[in-house]
């Protein structure tokens, strides 16, 4: 009973305060008309007083239904309103207790402070969160229908764990509304919780069509390259149809898979700077299969438990793009995406030309995956026909957030002369030598290498010591040419 006085008192001021201002406009509109266009008199005397009295109050009437749910308790209707979004969208929400209503422009409410939770954690937290609300249940609070979901200023928190909220927001919604984010911010953490990058998030778009149709559009950048990521899940016909899309990278990739219960078969469409490549793929019980149209890419992936087998063949490949600052590769190792301790696997590559480099044959190597761990195993080249160059067991090591190689060099020289030729020795300083070993420090980040054990034909002496503490303590920058050429006459010199 006193909660319907309550609600009773509540509507009878909203009533009159919405009664004055209407009579105050209407007053000022009549007297300010009336002085300044005496034509007009004549008009407002002969209108109606009944049609007047009528247009108030129907325009009263209106306002006043419109203005019901701000009438109603903020703390049921918050409650009503998180209970449907986790019905309808499978979405676990927390509103702002301050919840606010507004009229313009459609009935909705507003939450400043939302966080969104995922197993069992926050997600991501939402500064500007509104729902409209259908207007055919105004005079029941315990009926409010919640339309759609837009959230704007969203700060995703996510990781390697939860990064599946995307997908599962997709697949789990079962209402007919979108779910909208707007302008919002992803910032990918490590196991840390430190920050690997950040994506800024344009728009990101739910939507369940009537014909068993889920769409998912989106525009955001990486590292400042603008993408657009489309999704289509045809639920009836069981097909998936995926498009990224960068004009910048002048990169598009379309995926198109049908799927049943017993396996997923697919096509995915690259195209890179007017190249364009086909991989064909087939995923059934624990087994993936995949390889290109002309084979230069084939792969077996066995998920549980999990390990990757594969062989590229690379016609060309630019060492300088892959080590360059914030470079896909830097920013993919930094990431400890292949850190996990469920990842393992071998890959095969065969690089036939590199950027920059005309004088070595195609180089070999595999990349094992043990565990959480990173090894280049078994790399092999041949310079200009003269050195043959091995290098074994490099581990990629990430220490303070920065990347490092440590391995073994092996260089076997078939024709010493034809080297020495190369860099253009003076004759004094041509040894005859058959092998140099040495292992080594690569700081990708600061492009220094340091040199240890270093051994010509199995020995060593204090030339070669003074000569690696010297190159170690300089620390130049190892892909600058000049720095290449120095540094080997300065050691045939001193040896």
């Amino acid at each position: 009973m006193l909660k319907k006085n309550s609600f009773y008192k509540k509507f009878i001021r909203l009533l009159l305060s919405i009664t004055k201002r209407i009579e105050s406009f209407f007053n000022f509109f009549h007297e300010n008309f009336s002085k300044k266009k005496k034509n007009y008199q004549k008009i407002f005397q002969t209108i109606d007083k009944r049609i007047y009295f009528g247009i108030a109050i129907i325009f009263i009437s209106i306002i006043s239904f419109f203005s019901l749910p701000g009438l109603y308790d903020k703390d049921k209707i918050r409650a009503q309103i998180e209970n449907q979004i986790l019905k309808k969208y499978n979405l676990e929400v927390k509103l702002d207790h301050s919840l606010r209503y507004g009229i313009l422009p459609r009935p909705h409410f507003f939450s400043e402070n939302t966080i969104i939770n995922y197993k069992s954690g926050e997600i991501a937290q939402s500064n500007n969160t509104r729902i409209p609300i259908f207007i055919k249940n105004f005079f029941f609070s315990n009926n409010i229908i919640i339309k759609d979901l837009n959230f704007k200023k969203t700060d995703f928190k996510v990781n390697s764990s939860n990064f599946d909220f995307f997908i599962k927001l997709l697949n789990n919604n079962k209402s007919k509304q979108k779910i909208n984010f707007f302008d919002s911010k992803l910032f990918y953490l490590n196991k840390n919780e430190d920050v690997i990058f950040l994506t800024d998030i344009k728009t990101l778009n739910y939507l369940n069509l009537e014909n068993s149709l889920q769409k998912l559009n989106s525009k955001f950048n990486i590292f400042t390259i603008p993408i657009s990521f489309d999704v289509n899940h045809n639920i009836v016909e069981k097909k998936i149809l995926t498009e990224l899309d960068s004009h910048q990278l002048r990169l598009n990739i379309i995926n198109d898979s049908n799927y049943n219960n017993k396996k997923l078969d697919g096509q995915l469409d690259i195209t890179l700077i007017n190249k364009n490549i086909e991989i064909y793929y087939s995923l059934k019980k624990n087994s993936l299969k995949f390889n290109t149209n002309d084979n230069k890419v084939i792969g077996d992936i066995n998920i549980k438990p999990f390990f990757l087998s594969s062989d590229l063949e690379i016609s060309r490949i630019d060492l300088k793009k892959i080590f360059k600052d914030n470079s896909i590769f830097e920013n993919l190792i930094n990431s400890e995406i292949l850190n996990n301790k469920n990842l393992n696997g071998k890959i095969n590559f065969i690089i036939k030309d590199v950027e920059g480099i005309n004088f070595l044959d195609e180089v070999k190597f595999n990349i094992l995956l043990e565990e959480g761990d990173i090894f280049i195993n078994n790399l092999k080249t041949t310079f200009k026909e003269s050195v043959i160059v091995n290098m074994d067991e490099v581990q990629l090591i990430i220490d303070n957030n920065k990347l490092t190689f440590a391995g073994y060099v092996n260089l076997n020289f078939i024709d010493a002369m034809e080297f020495y030729a190369h860099y253009q020795l003076n004759r004094v300083d041509r040894k005859n030598i058959k092998k140099i070993n040495f292992g080594f420090f690569f700081n990708l980040d600061d492009k220094f290498i340091e040199i240890n054990n270093l051994k010509v034909d199995g020995k060593t002496n204090q030339n070669l010591e003074k000569f690696i503490n010297s190159f170690n303590s300089d620390k130049e920058n190892v892909f600058n040419k000049i720095v290449i050429r120095n540094t080997i006459k300065s050691f045939f010199k001193n040896f």
